[in-house]
């Protein structure tokens, strides 16, 4: 079973808390594709009568949860041995946190409310967020704020395929079971020939020298 299909059936499994668990996931774990999970809380959320607000809150709720938990690790290591931890991984780079570094330097809370809209660049935001301190309760609430309005597009789009039934949910479903194996395969090869890419020119050396912060 692959990582994707495992998820949904976290979610099928604990309903509204399993949705939050595996959204918090996808903030910690990128290649847990969150696009494709999210319409999957809201056809859940109409097969079982729920309000469409149930399905929201508890996805809201899985990115919050999951940014604070990168956003701890920042702040509580620091630039420095944050930069030598994400070294050490295998799927991520030093560059992409330097990157977030320099576009929250910038921005700051619009930063992280933007970066909500951005795969992989919404788990990268939270890690200068918390090097820099933001204050918890405005990045919980940029994190939230960003987080809703993306997931919403997703949750409602399901919920309204769930609600309609029949043909067009069975429709719905063989498209959504090929999207999810094609984007599970897609983003874990993706990432790690990236990865390698990376580390193949430049082996012996950091490409990305840590950034001079200000203040």
């Amino acid at each position: 079973m692959d990582i994707t299909a495992w998820a949904i059936g976290l979610m099928e499994l604990l309903g509204g808390p399993g949705t939050a668990l595996v959204i918090a996931a996808e903030a910690i774990f990128p290649p847990i594709p969150g696009e494709i999970l999210l319409p999957f809380a809201g056809v859940a959320a109409a097969s079982d009568g729920q309000n469409v607000l149930v399905p929201l809150t508890w996805t809201t709720a899985g990115s919050v949860i999951g940014g604070l938990g990168v956003y701890a690790v920042g702040r509580g290591l620091g630039l420095r041995r944050t930069r030598a931890v994400i070294a050490r991984l295998p799927l991520l780079e030093q560059g992409d946190v330097d990157a977030a570094l320099r576009f929250f330097d910038r921005w700051g809370f619009p930063a992280v409310v933007i970066a909500r809209f951005v795969p992989m660049v919404r788990t990268f935001i939270s890690i200068p967020a918390g090097i820099e301190r933001m204050h918890v309760g405005l990045f919980a609430l940029a994190t939230g704020l960003g987080s809703g309005i993306w997931n919403a597009v997703f949750v409602i789009a399901g919920y309204a395929f769930g609600q309609a039934g029949g043909d067009t949910l069975e429709s719905f479903v063989r498209v959504y079971s090929v999207a999810v194996a094609g984007a599970g395969l897609l983003a874990a090869v993706g990432l790690i020939a990236r990865r390698r890419r990376a580390r193949r020119g430049s082996p012996d050396t950091d490409p990305h020298p840590a950034p001079t912060l200000e203040g």
